[in-house]
């Protein structure tokens, strides 16, 4: 039943030799420090309060973080996907989750591996700056100027949804596709089959153009994208609708004057 967490024994069963290191031993006290009540009660409700399935999936989890490291992973190592300011943290929603934008159309590398790593570096400091009572990250992706030739391939996109869907569950609030083009309209096609129902209601789409207008109607939007929005949140009329127009840049739609700066914004980030 809600508020229930019969998962929190998994801790103790994480596969570590009885004759512990210190490097294993202060392992173990991370894990079990971040499997908290609130983390599994997230799998829980991930698993529609089914026990043993969120069992499953925490005991996955515990592993997976145990060989990735995400909590560890460096700033140095990712730096060199951040140059170009493809991905970056700024700003909260209307009920304080932050807001992770991501603007592929920057790629500047094809290090893939390193990239997934990247996103899951933002994602943890993301939970890091979750006030008090806020579990839940916003997702904004630019497809303005994302094609063919400038994406990463589907494998990788498919990679990083399987890391978040499966690591990370109860942690998207919101996923809004800004100015989708045609290759959303593919990119989408082909990824919805594997998207669950609930992840695949919180993705909205929204067109603005780069003064922070909204420059079309709901249904003019729609008919332009060719994109109906079958299973999702469908159409917004502006991102103020998620934040506060102070909240996000102008691109995006609001009145922050934010132009990503790698040399002030990275090591304010490093701090978090």
């Amino acid at each position: 039943m809600p508020g229930h967490t019969p998962i929190l024994e998994c801790t103790k069963k994480i596969d570590i030799p009885v004759t512990y290191t210190e490097e294993q031993l202060s392992q173990t006290q991370v894990l079990t420090a971040w499997a908290s009540e609130s983390e599994c009660n997230r799998y829980m409700r991930a698993a529609k309060w089914k026990p043993d399935d969120a069992k499953t999936r925490l005991q996955s989890t515990l592993q997976w973080r145990k060989e990735y490291r995400p909590d560890l992973i460096s700033a140095d190592e990712v730096e060199p996907e951040a140059v170009t300011g493809k991905q970056f943290l700024t700003g909260f929603d209307k009920v304080g989750q932050p807001l992770l934008f991501m603007v592929p159309g920057k790629e500047n590398t094809k290090t893939y591996d390193r990239q997934i790593r990247f996103t899951v570096y933002l994602l943890e400091k993301a939970v890091k700056l979750m006030p008090a009572g806020v579990e839940k990250v916003d997702i904004i992706v630019d497809f303005e100027t994302l094609n063919m030739f400038n994406a990463v391939p589907m494998s990788v996109s498919m990679k990083f949804l399987n890391v978040f869907a499966n690591h990370y569950p109860e942690r998207l609030g919101k996923c809004i596709m800004v100015n989708p083009s045609w290759y959303l309209s593919v990119f989408f096609k082909l990824i919805s089959p594997f998207l669950d129902p609930v992840t695949k209601a919180k993705i909205y789409f929204c067109k603005v153009d780069r003064s922070g207008k909204t420059v079309a109607s709901v249904t003019e939007n729609a008919a332009a994208s060719n994109e109906s929005g079958e299973g999702t949140g469908g159409w917004v009329n502006s991102m103020q609708e998620l934040a506060a127009a102070e909240q996000l840049p102008i691109e995006f739609g609001g009145t922050f004057d934010f132009e990503y700066s790698h040399s002030e914004y990275w090591p304010a980030l490093k701090k978090v």
